[in-house]
C-alpha cells in the first residue's frame, strides 16, 4: 500500500510563466518545494506531475537531481495527470496533492492532513477547505485512491479537471475532513503568485539567520521553519476536526 505525495507543476502559469524555475534566496521554488515534500511523515515516494512538453523538461531535471519521481500528462486536465502518476507508480493507497508554487508547504501541516484521513477511514481531508485557517501557500490536500479515480471516472467539467478536487468536495457520500488551526492566519500569502511575491517571500527567508543551523537538510528545514513560525507568530496549536 503505497501513500505518496504528487506535485503538480508547470512552467506555463499566464500569471508567472516559469514561476515553478525562479529563486528564492538562490534555490528554485520547485526544489524548495520537493524538498520539504519528501519530509512528510508516511509519505513513500514524492512524484512530480509535469506536462507532456518540452518545456517541462528544466522540471524533469530538477527532479531527478534530487532524487525523485516524475511522470508527466495533459497540461489541462491535470485530473488525469494525478490519475495517471498514480497509475504509473503504482499509488494504491493515499495521493498528497501539492501545488509547485507553495515554497514554504509544511511538512508538519501536511503529515496532520494525511494523519487524520488514515486514522478516521476518510475520503478526502484538507486544511483549506472548507474552511482555511492557515496561510495561502500551506494548502495541501488528502485523498485514496479510490476517491481519486472515482474523481476521475465521473467528473466531467472542465473547472473539474483542471482544479482536481472540486468533485470530490462538492460529491454526496465522499466522507471529508478538515484540519484547522485556532489561530486564523489565512489572511497571510506564502505563495508565488506573481513575479513580485519572489521578492517578497525572499525578504521572509533572509531575515532567518544561517549560522547556527545544524547540519543536516531535514534539520535545516526543522530550523527555519520553527524560526520563520516564530517570527510570524505562526506556531499556533492545530484543531483537527471532520468537515
Amino acid at each position: 500500500m503505497t501513500t505518496a505525495a504528487i506535485i503538480q507543476a508547470r512552467v506555463t502559469s499566464t500569471r508567472f510563466p516559469g514561476k515553478v524555475l525562479a529563486k528564492i534566496a538562490g534555490q528554485t521554488v520547485l526544489s524548495r518545494v520537493i524538498e520539504r515534500a519528501k519530509l512528510i511523515p508516511f509519505v513513500d515516494i514524492v512524484v512530480v506531475a509535469m506536462p507532456a512538453d518540452d518545456a517541462s523538461i528544466p522540471i524533469y531535471e530538477i527532479a531527478r537531481d534530487m532524487g525523485v519521481m516524475c511522470s508527466s500528462g495533459s497540461e489541462d486536465d491535470v485530473l488525469s495527470r494525478y490519475y495517471d502518476a498514480a497509475q504509473m507508480y503504482g499509488i494504491d493507497n493515499v495521493i498528497l496533492r501539492i501545488t509547485a508554487d507553495c515554497p514554504f508547504i509544511d511538512p508538519v501541516v501536511a503529515g496532520e492532513v494525511l494523519s487524520l484521513l488514515k486514522a478516521q477511514g476518510l475520503d478526502y481531508t484538507s486544511n483549506s477547505f472548507p474552511v482555511r485557517t492557515y496561510p495561502k501557500g500551506l494548502d495541501v490536500e488528502a485523498f485514496t485512491f479510490d476517491c481519486l479515480e472515482a474523481a476521475h471516472l465521473k467528473a466531467n467539467k472542465p473547472y473539474d479537471r483542471e482544479h482536481v478536487t472540486p468533485w470530490m468536495q462538492r460529491t454526496k457520500g465522499i466522507l471529508r475532513g478538515n484540519v484547522r488551526q485556532k489561530i486564523d492566519r489565512s489572511g497571510l500569502n506564502w505563495c508565488v503568485d506573481y513575479p513580485e511575491d519572489i521578492a517578497r517571500l525572499e525578504a521572509i527567508v533572509t531575515r532567518i539567520p544561517i549560522d547556527g543551523l545544524k547540519p543536516s537538510p531535514q534539520e535545516k528545514i526543522a530550523d527555519m521553519h520553527q524560526q520563520m513560525m516564530k517570527m510570524i507568530e505562526e506556531m499556533d496549536v492545530t484543531d483537527v476536526k471532520p468537515s
